[in-house]
């Protein structure tokens, strides 16, 4: 396997994305590569509850109010059917301190009867919402045009005092006939030098299937197409397989200059993420290649992907699939060229999770599973070598369908403040070929005098797990592991 691994580090992108299908075919996806020390780390606090009801088809989209120092959150989520446009609503919850703790908002705020919403911050402290209040058919793909989009398609707010009171407006996303019309608007916005804003957007039009990225000159009343990412021709033509109509894509400036899309081809949980790149403020794009993670050059794929700058300089990307995990990969140098080899958030995530920067190295995600939507805060830490100074924790048990895992202190417990536990997937359940073996992300505790943390929520049901603890002392270093023995996710004791 690590020889195939190096021969596909060695190929041509065309080549490389053909012999991922047969890494994956074998069982590629069997062995994940391990964090060194000097990698970036995914932290991730004990999971909170963003909101419990019927009718959630997506965790939606999540931004920072307040005063932007990302302890005030606002999560926006649809709560109707997934059908095309076919009907409306969304909710809304609230949180105060970082997405430790979340409260109900109102529905339909801050625009009514919208199939999706969604709000970013902007430089200035405004808050910008956006909203569809109109989808195509799909069944309609290449016959409409813009005569078929309602004047009332598109609405926005604006919000100068972080989120109490908002202003809205109708919006206006101009497409030229060759693109047909707008499928779909995608969070979020990023600006540019100039104060411009850009978003990213897919089209079907009588030349196929596009994803674009629009650009609005007047505050985001109106919008227009500034150039095309890439077209479903043009990622089948570099030899990847395109399988959905949704081209979803992330788009943000990067380290150097350059500007970043990622892109989704297709539905399943092998259909490969791709990267295009500009390099004159997204005019023109490159040839996509295949997005691969780690020393393995492992091929990422899933649904809805977002990619994020720190302003502590990493690059994030996160992705999705019910079938397996969603996932969350590094960029340390900021360029978005390589990616470490990726961490699991949770196993239990449709493909619509959400993602916001809440500080320099910090951020928090948001994934829907089960009629409810987690709240996961995540730090990037550095990945540092074993301490001298603290021994291992003792006595690692596992109890109960919730997972909790329990640990006792190590004897030299007085230099140890707090703790990680790391789920690790050994096989994944009979029956479900499509989830992947990827590293999770350690649960950290908040200080030292926590002993036990339930894990459920984290994991993939019916796969095969032991778990890894590890104390860190005052100088972030972790002592040697613990380890649990075997157990089933969700098997009743």
């Amino acid at each position: 396997m690590k020889a195939l691994r190096r021969f596909i580090a060695h190929r041509s992108p065309v080549v490389a994305c053909g012999v991922f299908w047969l890494l994956l075919a074998i069982g590629g996806g069997a062995v994940a590569d391990e964090a060194v020390p000097g990698d970036l780390l995914p932290v991730v606090a004990p999971v909170a509850n963003v909101v419990e009801r019927e009718g959630i088809t997506g965790a939606g989209s999540i931004g920072v109010a307040g005063d932007g120092s990302g302890r005030r959150l606002i999560a926006l989520y649809p709560n109707h059917p997934d059908d095309f446009g076919g009907s409306v609503g969304t909710g809304a919850a609230l949180s105060d301190d970082g997405g430790g703790t979340w409260r109900p908002g109102s529905d339909d705020w801050p625009l009514p009867g919208t199939v999706d919403l969604w709000l970013d911050r902007l430089r200035d402290g405004r808050l910008m919402a956006f909203g569809m209040r109109w989808a195509p058919d799909p069944a309609k793909r290449g016959q409409l045009t813009a005569a078929d989009v309602p004047a009332d398609a598109y609405r926005m707010a604006v919000s100068e005092d972080g989120g109490q009171t908002w202003r809205p407006e109708t919006a206006v996303i101009e497409c030229p006939p060759e693109y047909g019309v707008i499928a779909r608007p995608l969070f979020h916005f990023f600006e540019g030098e100039a104060g411009d804003l850009y978003m990213p957007a897919y089209a079907w039009g009588p030349r196929g299937n596009h994803a674009l990225l629009l650009r609005s000159a007047d505050g985001g009343r109106r919008w227009q197409v500034h150039g095309s990412l890439v077209s479903a021709a043009a990622i089948v033509g570099a030899g990847i397989p395109v399988t959905t109509p949704w081209l979803e894509s992330s788009v943000t400036p990067v380290a150097g200059g350059e500007w970043l899309a990622v892109v989704r081809t297709g539905s399943s949980a092998t259909a490969a993420l791709v990267a295009v790149r500009s390099a004159d403020g997204g005019r023109t794009w490159s040839a996509p290649t295949a997005v691969v993670a780690g020393p393995g050059r492992r091929p990422v794929a899933g649904k809805l992907p977002t990619v994020m700058r720190l302003p502590g300089g990493s690059l994030v990307l996160l992705t999705a699939h019910t079938k397996n995990h969603c996932r969350l990969f590094v960029s340390r140098d900021g360029t978005g060229r390589h990616w470490d080899s990726g961490h699991i958030l949770t196993s239990q995530s449709g493909g619509n999770a959400g993602m916001t920067v809440t500080g320099a190295d910090s951020l928090v995600v948001t994934s829907p599973a089960n009629r409810r939507i987690d709240a996961w805060r995540v730090t990037l830490v550095e990945n540092a070598a074993v301490s001298d100074r603290v021994t291992a924790p003792a006595a690692v048990t596992v109890s109960g369908a919730e997972a909790t895992v329990t640990w006792t202190p190590p004897a030299d417990e007085a230099v140890v403040k707090r703790y990680r536990v790391t789920p690790i997937l050994l096989a994944p359940a009979a029956g479900q070929p499509d989830t992947e073996i990827w590293p999770y992300a350690p649960v950290e505790t908040a200080d030292a005098s926590t002993r036990s943390l339930v894990l459920g929520r984290k994991l993939s049901l019916g796969g095969r797990y032991r778990f890894e603890v590890v104390a860190i002392d005052a100088e972030g270093r972790p002592s040697p592991p613990a380890r649990s023995g075997e157990v089933i996710a969700g098997a009743k004791p």
